[in-house]
């Protein structure tokens, strides 16, 4: 019989049994030392005994304990840290952010003072035109709120009264569209300018929607006595403007060539145009050609400061 057909002897730890490679002096599972092994022969130690190895035990044990201590130690520091975050008001996301805080937006409180005109809309003091044409447009006052309803595809107007113009301003009003669809619209004219054709020949304007949307458009005066608007802001929704039949806080601020447009205490937009210094002011609801026939916007607590 020649070598290779022997069949190897398996070898195994006398301490716990498992089957040791050849000529193998340490047992890879208990970390028993062998002498040495010899086939046909018992298997000599190293180790006059059996006894585990206390020493690596306890060095094993030493370390798991090490390694539990501080494992806790780290999630009590952790646990600890978030609560002077939750408590200081401070995002954990934001410390590993590298994006700037973001800005708080900034609220435009009413202005305070004498205003140049104001009107509560109780009684007809101030001597607003309150004519009307059946089926046409109605003008309504009282109750603490003016009425402009337009039956027909058209912008109607109301100007304040007595001829006033103002140059630089506070302007406050509260307003809604009560009826119509959503796209009607309803505001306020500024800086407006008279012809032998019309109460508004230039001007600006800025209208809300019933939808939550805005525009601001500029009026300029034309060949043949007709007036244009061109838009100077297009129609943007903005989530401070409340939709068709709820109340929206209007303010508009005019400082010299800047114009700024703020709804609900939220700044819209500031535009810049050197076109118009002055002129009147004028309240306004439309009905807009792809929309029903009916639009009703409300107005209450009017005034205008210097």
């Amino acid at each position: 019989m020649s070598s290779f057909d022997r069949t190897p002897i398996v070898v195994y730890c006398p301490r716990c049994k498992m089957a040791l490679p050849p000529e193998s002096k340490y047992c890879y599972f208990c970390g028993l030392l062998i002498a040495q092994v010899l086939p046909g022969t018992s298997i000599q130690l190293l180790e006059p005994s059996f006894e585990p190895n206390t020493h690596t035990d306890r060095s094993l044990r030493r370390h798991r304990s090490v390694l539990i201590y501080g494992t806790s130690m780290l999630l009590l520091v952790g646990v600890c840290a978030l609560s002077v975050l939750h408590f200081t008001g401070i995002s954990p996301l934001s410390l590993f952010s590298h994006r700037a805080p973001r800005p708080k937006d900034i609220v435009y409180a009413l202005p305070k003072g004498t205003p140049l005109f104001a009107d509560s809309f109780s009684s007809d003091t101030s001597g607003w035109n309150l004519q009307s044409s059946q089926g046409n447009y109605t003008v309504t006052l009282g109750n603490s709120v003016l009425g402009l309803k337009v039956e027909k595809h058209n912008v109607l107007w109301e100007l304040l009264p007595g001829e006033r113009t103002f140059s630089n301003f506070t302007l406050t009003i509260r307003a809604d569209l009560t009826q119509g669809d959503q796209n009607n619209g309803y505001g306020v004219y500024i800086r407006g300018t008279s012809d032998q054709e019309t109460d508004l020949a230039t001007y600006y304007r800025f209208e809300l929607y019933g939808d939550g949307s805005y525009a601001v458009f500029k009026g300029t005066s034309a060949s043949g006595g007709n007036s244009i608007a061109t838009k100077m802001v297009g129609y943007t929704l903005n989530p401070a403007i409340k939709k068709r039949g709820e109340v929206n806080q209007i303010m508009i601020i005019a400082k010299g060539p800047a114009l700024s447009f703020v709804v609900n205490g939220q700044l819209l937009k500031t535009i810049t145009d050197t076109s118009f210094s002055s002129g009147s002011i004028a309240l306004f609801v439309s009905n807009l050609p792809q929309a029903k026939p009916g639009a009703q916007a409300q107005f209450s607590q009017f005034a205008v400061y210097p």
